[in-house]
């Protein structure tokens, strides 16, 4: 077996178009669903005498519909990313010699940076989550 990664290009460039198509009709359909469903805000208990009890649970509610909301955004914010570095990782192998250490380190590099990309745009939404 031969030193170094070895990779399908195909395969690759799959997964990056399917998260790229996971991120544009899954998660940004469903944040903007989401949106639109709850754009007149939180109205049960609404003819209810307000009581704290009441109260508190619109305001959880609220803030709960707020967190959902930011964490599907967040996720197609991820998807994009992780689905960039998986196209550009399929081009580089379908165009390269991989077995150069170079061009294994710009992968390692592109597959490092979209991680922490990734986790920043999911881990600015779990701060406060309900």
């Amino acid at each position: 077996m031969p030193d170094g990664v070895q990779i399908d290009t195909d395969k690759v460039g799959e997964v990056g178009r399917d998260l790229q198509t996971d991120a544009e009709s899954g998660f940004a359909v469903a944040a903007d669903r989401g949106a639109s469903l709850h754009r007149h805000g939180v109205e049960f208990a609404a003819r209810l005498t307000p009581s704290s009890a009441a109260t508190e649970a619109k305001i959880r509610y609220a803030q709960a519909l707020a967190n959902t909301e930011a964490n599907l955004r967040a996720h197609h914010a991820a998807a994009g990313v992780l689905a960039g570095a998986a196209q550009e990782i399929a081009r580089l192998f379908a165009t390269s010699d991989m077995t150069s250490a170079h061009a294994q380190r710009k992968v390692q590099d592109l597959i490092h940076d979209a991680v922490r990309a990734a986790d920043a745009a999911v881990g600015s939404t779990t701060d406060g989550a309900v």
